[in-house]
């Protein structure tokens, strides 16, 4: 009934070892930590598979965070605060997505 969260080989929860491999790949620190956070979040408040941040979806978020990472931050932020009118509108002038 309850799922594992830590990694067989170490103590670290696979959303902590997802913003390792993001920095090690050359993700910028700022946008791994969101990716983790999106991870966490998921896992803790028990979102269902319809939301992102799935385990599977590590992959995903990593190749996206390197192929388009004002897009990827974007879709954290739009995920992790979607009532934050005030920060969603902020972050899309700032990452020139308006």
């Amino acid at each position: 009934m309850n799922e594992q969260v830590t990694s067989s080989t170490n103590n670290n929860a696979f959303w902590d070892e997802w913003q390792l491999a993001a920095i090690e790949a050359g993700v910028a620190v700022p946008l791994a930590e969101l990716g983790c956070e999106i991870l966490r979040t998921h896992r803790k408040n028990r979102w269902s598979k319809d939301f992102l941040g799935v385990e599977d979806d590590g992959p995903v978020m990593l190749e996206m965070c390197l192929t388009e990472p004002a897009e990827a931050e974007m879709l954290f932020i739009e995920n992790l605060h979607p009532y934050n009118t005030a920060l969603l509108t902020a972050t899309r002038l700032r990452l020139k997505l308006a």
